[in-house]
């Protein structure tokens, strides 16, 4: 085959179970969804992501998307962990806002 021809492709990307989770590597396959779907399994602590290309493409506009999915799935990873960490204080943010409205106040709000 030259080298200059696309074929469809299925390309198996793994990783560590212990160090990213699940949802962030299905949210990072919902992001590339126009360019290939996934078969993906958990299996011995290791998340394995069967990637079909949904049109023919060359060796290097696969490597390219499969590079920009494992960064997908670390930003979607981390993102998780930034909404734990944060979410106390945004508790705190809307907890103080709302409590400015009357709504979760026990006194009525004055029509002033």
């Amino acid at each position: 085959m030259k080298g200059s021809e696309k074929e469809a492709k299925s390309v198996s990307v793994s990783f560590d179970s212990h160090v990213f989770s699940l949802m962030a590597v299905k949210k990072a396959t919902y992001k590339y969804i126009d360019s290939f779907s996934a078969d993906i399994n958990v299996k011995d602590g290791e998340i394995r992501c069967l990637l079909n290309f949904s049109s023919p493409r060359n060796d290097e506009s696969c490597a390219r998307l499969i590079d920009d999915f494992k960064k997908e799935v670390l930003d979607q990873d981390l993102r998780e962990h930034l909404k734990v960490e944060t979410e106390p204080v945004r508790n705190l943010i809307l907890a103080h806002t709302f409590s400015k409205t009357g709504l979760v106040s026990n006194e009525p709000v004055s029509d002033d």
